[in-house]
C-alpha cells in the first residue's frame, strides 16, 4: 500500500447490501474496517461534532461525535435522496425523484422548510445527485441539464447515446438562480468537490475523476465517491453494470467494490475492498 497518513474515513454504500463503514488508516500502513450503520446510505456530511447520513430507505440519520445515531427521521422512499450538503444549520439534500432540492432545518426537528427545482416535473428529468456548498454557492451535478424533453427513467438509463448531457452547475443561493453552467458534456457526474481553489469531480460513466477540466485518474469500474487531503486522493468504485455496453469502451473492468488510495504527485494508487456493491460517498473524520 502507498504510504498514508492516519486518518479516518466515512463510506456510505448504497442499494443492495449497503451500509455506512469506518476505514480507520493505522501506522505501518494497516487499516481496520467496521461497519456503522447495516443499511443503505448515499449522501454524508459534516455537521459540527456530528454528522447527517441519507438513507433513501430510513431518511435522515444524525450521528453524535463517536457515530452513535442521536436521532432518526424518516422521509418518503419515492423521493429517491441522494447528496446531502449543509449551511447555516440547514441540510440541502438531493431528492432526485422531482428533480429538487429539499431544505431541510437541523434546529428544528429537520422539518422541511424550503425546496430548489431544477425541474417542475415529479418525474426524474435530471437525475440530480450531487451538492457542494462553497461561499452561498451550490454547486451540483446532474445527469441532465436542461431536463430531458420525455419522463426517461434513469433507473435504466445508461448512456449509449452519442450526446453526453451531464453537467455540473452553479445556483446561487442568494438570487436563487443558476448562474452558469461549469463544466458540461459529461457522463453520468458525481461527487462535485472544492479543494485548494479547485473543482473536482467524477464522471462516473468514463471511470474519471477530473480536476477542473483535467483528467487526473482513471479507475477500472464505475467511479463515484471522493475524497482530497493534501496530495492524497480516496476515490470509490463500484460494482459495474451494463458491462456489455460497457466493454465496448473499455479493454477491460474490475468488479471490485472499494476505494482507492491515490498519491497525486506520485501518481501511485492502491486498492482497499470494502464489502458491499455500491460506493456512493466518502468523507474525512
Amino acid at each position: 500500500m502507498i504510504p498514508i497518513d492516519d486518518c479516518k474515513l466515512l463510506i456510505s454504500c448504497c442499494n443492495h447490501k449497503g451500509g455506512l463503514y469506518l476505514v480507520q488508516f493505522k501506522q505501518q500502513q494497516q487499516y481496520e474496517i467496521k461497519r456503522i450503520l447495516n443499511v443503505g446510505c448515499t449522501g454524508i456530511t459534516k455537521y459540527g461534532s456530528s454528522f447527517v447520513v441519507i438513507s433513501n430507505s430510513h431518511g435522515i440519520f444524525i450521528l453524535d461525535e463517536s457515530l452513535n445515531v442521536i436521532k432518526n427521521k424518516a422521509l418518503s422512499t419515492e423521493l429517491d435522496l441522494h447528496g446531502v450538503a449543509i449551511d447555516n444549520d440547514k441540510a440541502y439534500i438531493i431528492e432526485t425523484k422531482t428533480n429538487s432540492i429539499g431544505v431541510y432545518d437541523l434546529e428544528n426537528d429537520l422539518e422541511r422548510i424550503d425546496e430548489i427545482r431544477f425541474s417542475p416535473e415529479n418525474d426524474d428529468v435530471c437525475h440530480v445527485n450531487d451538492l457542494y456548498i462553497s461561499n452561498d454557492k451550490l454547486y451540483v451535478s446532474m445527469f441532465s441539464y436542461p431536463p430531458r424533453k420525455n419522463s426517461l427513467s434513469f433507473a435504466s438509463y445508461f448512456p449509449n447515446k452519442t450526446i453526453h448531457q451531464g453537467v455540473i452547475l452553479e445556483y446561487s443561493l442568494q438570487k436563487r438562480k443558476v448562474v452558469k453552467i461549469c463544466h458540461d458534456k459529461l457522463l453520468q457526474p458525481h461527487s462535485v468537490l472544492h479543494y485548494d481553489n479547485k473543482m473536482y469531480y467524477c464522471v462516473s460513466g468514463e471511470f474519471l475523476v477530473k480536476r477542473n477540466e483535467e483528467d487526473i485518474f482513471k479507475c477500472l469500474g464505475y467511479t463515484r465517491g471522493l475524497a482530497v487531503r493534501n496530495q492524497t486522493m480516496f476515490i470509490g468504485q463500484s460494482e459495474s453494470r451494463h458491462i456489455p455496453v460497457l466493454l465496448k469502451k473499455h479493454t477491460n473492468i474490475l468488479l471490485d467494490c472499494g476505494i482507492y488510495v491515490h498519491d497525486i504527485s506520485t501518481k501511485l494508487s492502491s486498492f482497499i475492498h470494502i464489502p458491499s456493491e455500491e460506493i456512493y460517498g466518502i468523507l474525512f473524520i
